[in-house]
């Protein structure tokens, strides 16, 4: 999935945990558990690598950039290899598994329904399930769309960031639940649990704001999009009022 290997381990449950997808149908069956990509932990390492070798010099992106630096020679090269391969290889289940990510599953019938990633929530069918092989289709080129909740989370997010006053422009994408002030991606996690009772950073309502940041800001070398759109000293409240209703407007 995603380009990437991906190992699964899911189970039966008995809900979903990060709020509900619609209101006019509950699902038959949810399943959840964890995902991972084997290699992320190794790519993980050699970036932690690279900036013990060279801490503070790549910003962006550091394995690219370690790449393409000149200073680098083809011995420094061999040499970070190695040491990689020791760190690798001291390896631990539980660095895996600090890894991995949460996953759940929805059916609605007719071996149908959604899973829920970090990537996105994308649909699922020919579900089948017995005492030891689950079988199932999920197209990951085509993301799930919003609905009517999705709507009514913008919507929420909206009039929550109604005035300068309660803007956090410091975002750190930490939401307490108390809090009087909201960033832009606070503001949509404190709406979508309002609205579906939890909270999937990964909501077609969110996704569908990333996207309209990722057109504005093209340009610009953001690490977290939400986080580092609302901190820019360039957006102003107004940019922030029109990112969510063009947001609406495609979620129709």
């Amino acid at each position: 999935m995603f380009d990437e290997p991906s190992v699964f381990s899911i189970a039966r449950a008995n809900a979903i945990a990060t709020g509900v997808w619609r209101r006019d149908s509950a699902p038959s069956e949810v399943w959840a558990g964890r995902m991972l990509n084997p290699g992320g932990p190794v790519l993980q390492i050699a970036r932690n690598l690279v900036d013990s070798i060279a801490p503070g010099k790549y910003k962006r992106s550091r394995l690219d950039e370690f790449n393409d630096d000149s200073t680098v020679t083809f011995a420094a090269l061999q040499s970070f290899f190695r040491l990689l391969e020791n760190r690798v290889r001291a390896i631990k289940p539980a660095d895996l598994r600090d890894q991995a990510e949460d996953v759940e599953i929805e059916l609605y019938g007719g071996g149908a329904g959604v899973i829920r990633t970090y990537n996105g929530w994308f649909p699922v069918s020919g579900w089948t399930a017995n005492d030891s092989t689950i079988r199932f289709q999920v197209d990951t080129l085509k993301q799930i769309a919003p609905n009517a909740l999705d709507r009514e989370i913008l919507r929420r997010a909206d009039a929550l960031l109604s005035s300068d006053a309660v803007w956090n422009r410091a975002d750190n994408r930490e939401c307490p639940t108390d809090a009087k002030q909201w960033s832009i991606y606070c503001a949509l996690e404190h709406a979508t649990r309002e609205v579906t009772d939890g909270f999937h950073h990964r909501r077609p309502a969110l996704e569908i704001v990333r996207a309209i940041v990722d057109e504005r800001t093209k340009d610009r070398n953001y690490s977290h999009r939400l986080m580092d759109y609302n901190n820019d000293p360039t957006t102003y409240l107004t940019n922030v009022r029109t990112l969510f209703a063009e947001a609406l407007a495609r979620a129709r």
